[in-house]
């Protein structure tokens, strides 16, 4: 369940598009503790991101966890390193001309797990590229009208946005203040490589991302879910120009 959840953090903070800046800071925060710091940083051909989580006892684990994704001419690789709890677990594959290097892809784990079709690979993006085309593309208005199909080395799995209703006019975060302009849902839809017991949780997990504007660009600065019954709240910290 932890996997699915610090995932849809991780991808919804990255951006390959034109925007305001090159570096973002993220602060994630349970029971009003701050257990997870993120740092984002975007370069023309690479994005990546370095997370540290201190741990919140008896709700969520230590961790470190960094993510890349690096681009060169028609080819791409993505890369996911998740260690905890004296565990490592890593992720990784190719994209060349649009299609996924299957030579090292496991497709199926096993007689408990929905197995992944040459099929569902078709017109996958890795997570880190799916959120720059949905949330970062300057495109996304008060319709939410965005998904993308994401393979990410371990699942296939489908993310959209829904529109949300909200009572949040602002923000405040450390002596910031962030107006919002408008709130989308995402929703997080299984498709293969997942436990057959789990497809029903995972397709009940959704995050709420909250949009400003900054300069004529719109940024998510804040986010909002549930794990189990704590609220999870993360929110922008710090922009750093390029």
């Amino acid at each position: 369940m932890y996997k699915k959840i610090l995932l849809l953090f991780i991808i919804l903070c990255f951006q390959t598009s034109q925007s305001i800046s090159r570096e973002y800071n993220y602060e994630a925060y349970g029971l009003n503790l701050n257990f997870l710091n993120l740092k984002l940083n975007i370069k023309d051909r690479k994005i990546y991101s370095i997370i540290h989580s201190t741990g919140l006892a008896g709700h969520f684990f230590s961790f470190e966890n960094i993510i890349q994704t690096t681009y060169d001419k028609n080819n791409l690789e993505y890369y996911f390193n998740l260690k905890k709890k004296n565990k490592e677990k890593i992720y990784q594959f190719k994209i060349k001309n649009g299609n996924i290097d299957l030579s090292n892809i496991n497709l199926n784990k096993g007689k408990n797990y929905k197995s992944i079709k040459k099929t569902d690979l078709r017109n996958v993006l890795d997570p880190l590229t799916a959120v720059s085309e949905i949330l970062y593309s300057n495109k996304i208005d008060t319709k939410c009208n965005f998904k993308k199909r994401i393979y990410d080395g371990d699942d296939v799995y489908e993310i959209f946005l829904t529109p949300k209703e909200t009572n949040k006019l602002k923000i405040k975060f450390n002596k910031k203040e962030y107006k919002i302009i408008f709130v989308c849902r995402l929703n997080y839809k299984a498709i293969s490589g997942h436990k057959f017991k789990r497809e029903k949780k995972l397709n009940s997990r959704y995050l709420d991302i909250y949009f400003s504007k900054f300069n004529n660009n719109v940024l998510p600065t804040y986010f909002e879910a549930k794990s189990k019954i704590i609220p999870v709240k993360m929110y922008l910290s710090t922009v750093l120009n390029p």
